[in-house]
């Protein structure tokens, strides 16, 4: 299964995010399980591995009939399954929510986005799985992505100017990092129309470098309908050597807000699954996803989708480094979406098909099976097709690597399945379908 494709220009605007983002982790519009024609049973091993392969787990997220909601499930599957997967022996984390997914050391991480809770779930080796805490995050109005320092210490913001300190293991809040002193709202920017200011701010995921967190920012010039409100791209450094995680406030820990006009505002927000759009290389290098608000206001910010770089030992943008992914794939128009890092430089991302938007449906350039996957190269800043059969990239992204193979969730003419990808050769097969949108995580 190897693909190729041609991309156009043109782009539609966003009218409003928090609808749209109901239906992030999304399977297909048909929910219904395919079944397993081979009446072998599926083995779940009774430990982290199947001969020589490892488990993981998988969520999977399954389109409900009223169109906004997503009823979520959890097993624990090898990576050397090949059949079809349903949901029967997969635990339900939540009949009808929207959802990020994060895993760390070994436990899944249910952040239900639209009630406002955030859950912690373990899955045995015998495929039970227990929810073993959650923790209640609705001050945020709407959560961005966690990040995790260890088994004691954890970060989330949102819609505020607070970042929450908390405990992964006990899910209990500990403390917050008060962001007011590098706020920037009430600031006019003109943007996207004379006027505009900045109404409010969200930390749509946080990054940890050394004794550093970088937190990215999406200023919003209005909150119910998520139009962005600048035109380039914020971030908040704190050092976390000031910071007492059992504190309230920790405003000494603030270091700074850096910003770059040659982009735009960064960070998943809960897309693709709970895919970061900050990443840490082995050299110690950051680089930015800069994706003109999901693709919604490419024509807006009129530059494309791009990536920025905050090089090791430094807290600013680098100034050298600005790498164009659209000229780089299918040319200028075509927004890239995803960051799924799998080394040496790489990453798999999808570009979109804009001649392929339903004009009849405003959250087309999001939902819509309009996407590719192609591997870009951050250090010679090349691409190359990886998939030209579209699908929902947008919605689903978070990717499992393992061993030289990238397991991607994928959505084509009405299948849901987990698509293989050797990462040396970029040649692609099916692993196994599933019902819903599977996304693994590692169990480790």
């Amino acid at each position: 299964m190897k693909f190729k494709i041609k991309l156009l220009l043109q782009v539609a605007p966003i009218a409003t995010l928090i609808p749209l983002l109901m239906l992030i982790g999304c399977g297909d519009d048909n929910p219904t399980p395919t079944g397993n024609d081979d009446p072998t049973p599926i083995v779940v091993g009774d430990t982290t591995t199947i001969g020589e392969s490892r488990e993981y787990a998988m969520v999977t997220a399954s389109l409900n009939a009223d169109g906004q909601t997503r009823a979520f499930y959890l097993q624990r599957v090898s990576v050397d399954n090949t059949e079809t997967l349903d949901n029967s022996d997969a635990t339900e984390l939540s009949a009808a929510t929207a959802a990020m997914i994060h895993s760390f050391k070994g436990s899944i991480y249910f952040s239900d986005y639209a009630n406002g809770v955030m859950e912690k779930w373990s899955i045995d080796d015998s495929n039970n799985a227990t929810m073993d805490a959650d923790m209640n995050v609705s001050e945020l109005t709407f959560q961005g992505n966690a990040a995790f320092k260890d088994e004691t210490t954890a970060f989330v913001g949102g819609i505020s100017t607070d970042i929450i300190i908390f405990n992964p293991t006990t899910m209990q809040k500990t403390g917050t990092i008060d962001l007011t002193s590098v706020s920037n709202i009430g600031t006019v920017t003109d943007f996207p129309q004379s006027g505009a200011a900045i109404v409010a701010e969200s930390v749509t995921e946080i990054l940890i470098r050394d004794n550093l967190l970088f937190a990215s920012l999406m200023p919003l010039a209005d909150l119910a309908t998520q139009v962005p409100a600048e035109k380039g791209c914020s971030i908040i450094v704190i050092d976390m050597d000031e910071i007492d995680a059992n504190a309230q406030g920790n405003a000494d820990a603030v270091v700074k807000r850096i910003f770059d006009e040659r982009g735009s505002s960064t960070g998943a927000w809960g897309s693709g699954g709970g895919s970061p759009f900050m990443r840490l290389d082995e050299r110690g290098d950051i680089y930015v996803l800069c994706h003109n608000s999901w693709a919604g206001w490419r024509a807006a910010y009129d530059r494309p989708a791009a990536i920025l770089k905050i090089a090791a030992g430094t807290t600013d943008f680098d100034e050298s480094y600005y790498f164009d992914l659209e000229s780089a794939a299918q040319g200028l128009g075509s927004p890239v979406m995803n960051f799924e890092y799998y080394g040496d430089g790489k990453f798999l991302g999808a570009v979109q098909d804009p001649t392929a938007i339903d004009p009849n449906n405003p959250f087309s350039y999001f939902i819509d099976p309009i996407y590719q996957w192609w591997s870009f190269d951050l250090y010679n800043q090349t691409a190359e097709n990886v998939a030209e059969e579209y699908t929902r990239a947008a919605v689903a992204a978070v990717t499992y690597f393992e061993d030289g193979f990238g397991y991607v969730p994928f959505e084509a003419n009405g299948e849901q399945f987990v698509m293989k990808v050797d990462l040396s050769t970029l040649e692609t097969s099916k692993q196994f379908n599933t019902a819903g949108t599977p996304h693994l995580f590692s169990l480790q």
